[in-house]
C-alpha cells in the first residue's frame, strides 16, 4: 500500500484505507464474515467516505471468497446502495476484486444510480474506477443525475 495511505478501518476482517494521492477508498475484506460484520463494513466504507468526500471505492473481496447470503445481499441492493446514492455529493462508482470463481457468481444489480462493476485482476478494475474520476459533471447531469441535497 502506498505510504500516502490514511489507513481508516483496521479489524481481523476489514482493512479500509483512503488513498488521497488517487483518492480512492480502498477496502479488503480479510475473511468471511457474518451479517452483522458485512454490514459494519459496509457503513464504516460509507462514513470514510463522506469524511473524504470519495466516492471511487476499490473493493477486493478475494480473502473473503463468499458471497453474502440472500438477506444480506437484499440489505446491500435496497437499503444500502439507495442509501449511498443519496448520502455522497456524486455518484460512487464501487469497483470489485474478485477471485474467478466469485466473478461467475456474480448478479448485477439494477436500477441503482451507483455504478457498479466487477473484476478479477487490478488493471482493469484500476483503469475503469479512473474512467469514472474522470467524466464530466455535465455529462452526468445530462444522463439525468441529480445530486442529493447537501447533507
Amino acid at each position: 500500500m502506498c505510504a500516502l495511505a490514511v489507513a481508516l478501518v483496521q479489524t481481523d476482517y476489514l482493512t479500509l484505507r483512503y488513498r488521497p494521492d488517487l483518492h480512492r477508498l480502498v477496502g479488503r475484506w480479510q475473511r468471511p464474515v457474518s451479517a452483522a460484520e458485512f454490514r459494519q463494513g459496509y457503513r464504516a466504507m460509507l462514513r470514510a467516505a463522506r469524511q473524504h468526500n470519495c466516492p471511487y471505492w476499490q473493493l477486493d473481496l478475494r480473502g473473503r471468497d463468499t458471497l453474502p447470503d440472500d438477506d444480506t445481499r437484499r440489505w446491500l441492493l435496497q437499503s444500502f446502495l439507495p442509501e449511498l446514492a443519496n448520502r455522497l455529493p456524486e455518484p460512487a462508482c464501487l469497483a470489485y476484486l474478485l477471485s474467478p470463481s466469485m466473478l461467475q457468481q456474480i448478479l448485477v444489480p439494477v436500477g441503482s444510480a451507483t455504478q457498479i462493476a466487477f473484476f478479477s485482476e487490478e488493471g482493469p478494475l484500476t483503469a475503469w474506477l479512473t474512467q469514472c474520476q474522470h467524466r464530466s459533471r455535465e455529462v452526468l447531469l445530462e444522463a439525468g443525475f441529480t445530486p442529493p441535497p447537501a447533507a
